[in-house]
């Protein structure tokens, strides 16, 4: 059964979040590089294990190990209609709009998908691979796939990357989303699914 899926949802768990340390290159043993300083995130971008990309680092570092799974959790219908960046093994959602618009925000209201973390298991599993190995999260822009990354984390997960700045990348003072992010980095996306990729309920 799926509950709301609101703000505060995405804020409770990161605000407890303490973040630390100093800008620093980290490279875990799959080579996997990163120049993120974890202390200019938000704590809503932050997890449990402290590992952050730029799209253009996990570019990088796709290209260097195809092997590394990629996966997009935002809602099916927005990565239709807004693109997804090459190189995504699967769309699983951590969060399903609803067609019941919230008189807080004016949008479409959202609800976990309660099946999200079963869901990545599964899909772990065929291709081979555990809960060690690294799989790189993202969404709109770096808030979602924190919080996917958090469900994962605590389910066992131990090589988890969000990357900070998602598919559209941060807002700017204008409302836009032209700061950073996949698309706006230049990095090859598109619209169409490769075999296997689309999310099915």
């Amino acid at each position: 059964m799926s509950h709301t899926f609101s703000h505060h949802m995405l804020m409770g768990a990161s605000l407890a979040i303490v973040l630390f340390g100093s800008p620093a290159v980290k490279a875990d043993p799959a080579g996997i590089q990163s120049d993120v300083d974890a202390t200019a995130l938000k704590a809503a971008k932050a997890t449990q294990l402290g590992l952050y990309l730029t799209p253009t680092e996990a570019h990088r570092a796709l290209n260097e190990n195809p092997d590394i799974l990629f996966i997009d959790v935002r809602d099916p219908i927005e990565v239709t209609f807004v693109g997804h960046a090459k190189g995504v093994d699967k769309i699983i959602p951590v969060g399903i709009a609803t067609r019941e618009v919230s008189p807080k925000t004016g949008q479409y209201r959202m609800v976990a998908n309660d099946d999200f973390v079963a869901n990545v298991d599964e899909f772990v599993a065929a291709q081979g691979k555990a809960k060690t190995d690294p799989i790189f999260l993202s969404c709109r822009s770096g808030s979602r796939s924190a919080m996917a990354a958090r469900k994962l984390i605590d389910a066992g997960y131990t090589n988890v990357w969000n990357l900070v700045e998602g598919f559209e990348g941060d807002r700017a003072p204008d409302g836009t989303r032209a700061l950073n992010g996949w698309r706006n980095a230049g990095l090859p996306w598109g619209y169409k699914f490769a075999p296997g990729v689309a999310w099915q309920d």
